[in-house]
């Protein structure tokens, strides 16, 4: 039976510690690099077991579990955000990039346990570094649909001893479930009588239908076999499509936070909340600020740093993680050479654009970027190129959740391949960090 005990001082001041540390590191390290994660992340080392270890297995497991809803909510939010055009005409490009970012990992490591390991790419550090006006970009547009390829079927990997079928086949289902939905609901949303639209896009209404989109195809696609962040990004996109279209639009406004923020809409002086406002509004101040640090703290509270120096009496695990992360890293950057190409050759039937022209409206109300609907990129084709690559070299999440399934395989011999599995994860999620992070800071140095 549970009791009520008031927790002690010691509990209270190493939690309220933790969450401000959290948020004074992100606030450094975006100041000093454009990637406040890896504040969040060495803060979540210093707190974890192999570091200072100020935190019982208890709150390890309580922030394991809100920093999953973190991960979730970044995914729905790059769902939200998602130019289904855009993304349908750099569907090959994508495809091409998350193919070459698999099968050269597992290609240039010994064992398939350990390629599928480093066949990931860090959803939460693609997103977390990406900004919004960047996620409406081609170069964006690619990089998030090839990450979360990558994340999906390293998943699939992870479990291809036991089945490789179902994951593939209930991946697929989930996406065309997803279609017929929005493509059976949106013209009903669209021909609601306008006193009950007026209802439907209220905040708490959208946001009521939002928790329900999410829950049901995060737990759908959890139970169901497959990747539970497909089943976020799906929900995102779900919403976003199906309430694309609000009441008519007599005035615009922005939110106080500036470009970043989405269109607010106002209809005979009643505000109207698109998914996109909604999200914004209710759910990203909490996630920006404790749910998102938690998320990247848990994953360096759950790195093996101690272990990493040697094992079984030889140091030569360290120089062999960092020869192994070098080559996870060379093998990740080289998909940024298919921006290298022109995009004409990657273009897909136009069939998207005749339905753009059919709501030319669609969603002049959201955001005022010309980069928005146009599918060029916002830098040069090279720059682009550096951009993907080095986003795709960080891991994380994924990577790590994978390495665990596989460390039995991995520890058939020696706990060698598993030390290095992990070295290889940490310097390349903090060394792609990092590159993108000096990457935009020197974008903006330019612009600026």
């Amino acid at each position: 039976m549970f009791a009520y005990d008031v927790p002690g001082i010691p509990i209270l001041l190493t939690v309220s510690s933790l969450l401000y540390l959290l948020n004074v590191a992100e606030t450094i390290f975006n100041f000093m690099l454009e990637a406040g994660l890896l504040g969040s992340l060495i803060v979540g080392i210093i707190y974890g077991p192999e570091g200072a270890n100020f935190l019982p297995e208890y709150l390890l497991q309580a922030l394991l579990v809100f920093g999953y809803i973190g991960l979730a909510l970044l995914i729905v939010e790059a769902g939200i955000d998602t130019n289904i055009s855009l993304l349908y005409n750099n569907l090959a490009l994508s495809a091409l990039v998350a193919g070459t970012g698999i099968i050269l990992p597992i290609v240039l490591l010994q064992g398939f346990a350990a390629g599928a390991s480093l066949s990931s790419t860090s959803l939460g550090a693609t997103l977390a570094l990406l900004k919004p006006e960047l996620r409406q970009t081609r170069t964006g547009v690619v990089l998030f649909s090839a990450a979360l390829f990558d994340d999906v079927v390293g998943i699939i990997l992870a479990a291809i001893i036991q089945a490789i079928i179902r994951p593939i086949l209930v991946s697929v289902a989930f996406t065309l479930a997803a279609g017929l939905l929005v493509w059976i609901l949106r013209p009903l949303a669209r021909r609601m009588p306008y006193r009950l639209k007026l209802i439907v896009y209220q905040g708490r209404i959208q946001l009521f239908l939002l928790t329900m989109v999410i829950s049901g195809f995060v737990a759908g696609a959890s139970y169901a076999g497959t990747s539970e962040l497909y089943g976020a990004y799906l929900a995102g996109v779900i919403v976003a499509q199906i309430f694309a279209e609000p009441p008519g639009v007599d005035q615009l406004a922005q939110l106080p936070h500036g470009a970043e923020s989405p269109t607010l809409v106002l209809t005979n002086g009643v505000v109207i909340y698109t998914p996109h406002l909604a999200f914004a509004v209710f759910i990203k101040p909490i996630l920006q600020y404790m749910l998102s640090p938690i998320f990247f703290a848990s994953i360096g509270a759950a790195l093996p740093i101690r272990s990493l120096g040697s094992v079984g009496g030889s140091s030569r695990v360290v120089w062999r993680g960092l020869v192994y992360a070098l080559l996870m890293a060379i093998a990740k950057a080289l998909t940024g050479i298919w921006l290298l190409v022109p995009p004409s050759f990657f273009t897909l039937p136009q069939s998207c654009t005749n339905l753009k022209k059919k709501n030319p409206n669609k969603r002049e109300h959201r955001d005022h970027n010309p980069d928005t609907d146009s599918s060029e990129p916002t830098m040069s084709r090279m720059n682009s190129a550096v951009l993907l690559g080095l986003a795709m070299i960080a891991r994380g999440e994924v990577a790590l959740i994978v390495s665990q399934l596989a460390r039995p395989i991995l520890t058939e011999t020696s706990q060698e391949p598993y030390a290095m599995v992990i070295w290889a994860i940490l310097l390349d999620t903090v060394g792609g960090t990092l590159g993108v992070g000096l990457l935009l800071r020197q974008k903006i140095k330019r612009a600026g």
